[in-house]
């Protein structure tokens, strides 16, 4: 959920000399994608693993689940790209595969990605293979108390060679707690789906 968002953030803030694995999973009332509800289930379960290497290459994938029995409700998604830092400013791209279940309106899609950053602000921007819609985001992180920290973001979503705009917002609040767990809280609104409110619990394992 708001985890994944985070993670797929630091990979294009940081271009590290080192390579580090990683796997999460967690649950949450609900997975939104860009400010819309992805699935009918009342808890969703949700699980991936990351690698980031040298250079700063990284790759990874990550899905999620409302049945076990009933894949059709759930979601994989695969992503690779670079990121490197110069003067303070980092700068990435990458690519996205999302594969779906069949009760979605399109069960798979590939998506193309640029991403800047300095300090705690992020600007991306996403174009689809084959529809060509894109969307732009930006975005903010912010750490305090130790163990906490929030984001904010806007995002804007534009179909191909159309004037419609359809605008998400989100703020995000996530808290360190015992044994490596995280919980988290995010509030979204978009113009179409109205307000949403989603809690979950997620714990990352470094290898």
């Amino acid at each position: 959920m708001y985890k994944y968002l985070l993670v797929l953030s630091a990979f294009v803030m940081a271009a590290p000399s080192w390579a580090e694995l990683t796997t999460n999973m967690g649950s949450s009332t609900k997975y939104m994608f860009r400010g819309v509800k992805q699935s009918d289930a009342d808890i969703i379960i949700n699980g991936g693993v990351d690698y980031q290497g040298p250079m700063g290459f990284y790759a990874g994938a990550w899905g999620y689940t409302g049945a076990i029995e009933d894949l059709d409700t759930s979601e994989v998604n695969a992503y690779t790209g670079a990121a490197y830092s110069l003067g303070g400013v980092s700068f990435g791209l990458g690519v996205i595969r999302y594969e779906r279940g069949s009760d979605s309106d399109v069960t798979s899609n590939t998506e193309y990605n640029l991403n800047l950053s300095w300090d705690a602000y992020r600007l991306s921007t996403y174009e689809d293979d084959e529809s060509k819609t894109k969307y732009y985001e930006v975005a903010a992180n912010y750490s305090f108390w130790g163990d906490s920290g929030m984001t904010f973001s806007a995002g804007m979503t534009q179909p191909d060679g159309q004037s419609d705009e359809t605008w998400n917002y989100g703020i995000g609040f996530v808290k360190a707690m015992p044994s490596s767990v995280d919980f988290e809280v995010l509030v979204t609104r978009q113009d179409d789906k109205g307000n949403s409110l989603i809690l979950g619990l997620s714990r990352q394992f470094d290898w």
